[in-house]
This record gives C-alpha cells, structure tokens and sequence, in this order.
C-alpha cells in the first residue's frame, strides 16, 4: 500500500516516516511511503496513494481546503489529520476524514489508526461485476483491463473475463485509485500489467496491446512514472 505524508515541517515528516515504517516491520507487512511538504505539492498525486497523513495548517493554505479540493473527484483516499491544532476537527468530519489525531500522538492511538486502517483497506479492494448470469465480486488487482464495447463491457483479469452491462464509467469512479488509468474513453488500465510502452501503444504482460489516445498520453506518462517511482 502506499502513504503520503504531507507537512511542511521537515522533522515532522521524517518522524513520521520513521514511526510508519516501524509499525509496517513490526507487521511483516510492505508499504511506501512519499513526502511533501506542501498541500499544492500533494494534491496532483493523491490518488496515488492510499492514506495521506496531513497537517491541518501548512505554508501554503489549510490542510482542510486542499482535502476539499481532493474530495472532490477522489472519495476513496484515506485521510489522517496529524496535527497540533483542535479546531479544525468538526469540519474535518464533513470530508470523510478517517481519524483526527492530536499530537503526541500515543502508540496505541498511532497503532489502533494504523490496525483499522489496514483491516477495511484489505476488505474494500473489490469490484462489482455483474454479469447475465450472477455477480461476481473481484480483486482489483487482479484485473489487467476494463474495456467498453458497445453496450457492454469487458473485464478481463488475471484467470479470466467478464462481460458486463455496467459501465465503463460506472466502473471507472469504483476501481479509481494509483494502479489504474484511463487511457481512452474505452479503456481503464491497471499499470502494474504494463510489460513495455512503443510510443502510445502499451504492451501487456498477458500479451495483449492497449492504445493511449494523444490527448492523455502525457498525463498517462506522468502517471505511470509517478506508479513505478512509489510501486514497492
């Protein structure tokens, strides 16, 4: 999984990473973590990630506005608010906010975030498929690519494919988050099945070829390299 941190106090931050990586060795468990000490800084690449820890007060603007900037379009981020300052905890409930943390924060306050964090993080990574005959509920990851054609779509995964009534689009606002990237108006792509990009087409691992449109390759680009540079 992967984690942000967003405060513009350099100590911080590196407290911070530091006391996450812990909890994380401690669990056996892998994650990556990304700093940024500013909201304008985060808020191009929060939907690569899946926890962001934000201070509420920042060089550059309020913690809370740049969260209702990214609500706006990203409703599955997991936010933490790490902060020193306690009047920002009732408008932060209005933005889905996961926990409102005072600092210091104490181990199990810290622990007990992190535990129930993890436990609904491994429990959502689902999607709806339905089908003809029944309803399928799939791993996100395992899915390679979503493809619309004509009045159906396609869902191809890692053991097989599904043909759906339901939207490419309908599907794109459930899946959204750091592995996938809409490629074109028929494609959703999940990045960690790229085995090699030749100008705008995209050869997967399963052999297959995707094509990017020219409007969203550079973003598609940005993405990806943003994908591979926080992927662990």
């Amino acid at each position: 999984m992967r984690i942000a941190i967003c405060d513009d106090e350099a100590v911080s931050r590196k407290l911070l990473h530091k006391r996450i990586t812990a909890y994380f060795l401690e669990k056996n468990m892998n994650c990556s973590i990304a700093e940024f000490s500013s909201g304008e800084a985060f808020v191009p690449f929060n939907s690569q990630f899946d926890l962001v820890f934000m201070d509420c007060r920042l060089e550059d603007g309020n913690g809370i506005e740049f969260m209702a900037k990214i609500r706006e379009h990203n409703a599955k981020l997991f936010v933490i608010f790490f902060t020193n300052y306690t009047e920002y905890a009732i408008e932060s409930i209005k933005l889905d906010t996961f926990r409102y943390l005072l600092k210091p924060v104490s181990d199990e306050d810290f622990a007990e975030a992190l535990d129930t964090f993890i436990s609904i993080y491994q429990h959502t990574r689902k999607i709806i498929v339905p089908t003809k005959d029944r309803m399928y509920y799939l791993d996100a990851d395992e899915v390679i690519y979503i493809e619309a054609d004509k009045k159906y779509t396609i869902v191809r995964t890692t053991t097989g494919q599904y043909r759906s009534s339901k939207s490419i689009s309908q599907f794109f606002l459930e899946i959204n988050n750091s592995h996938f990237f809409q490629t074109h108006r028929s494609y959703i792509l999940n990045m960690k099945y790229i085995s090699s990009i030749d100008k705008r087409t995209i050869n997967l691992t399963n052999g297959e070829k995707v094509l990017c449109s020219a409007q969203k390759f550079d973003e598609f680009l940005k993405s990806y390299m943003s994908f591979l540079k926080y992927e662990f």
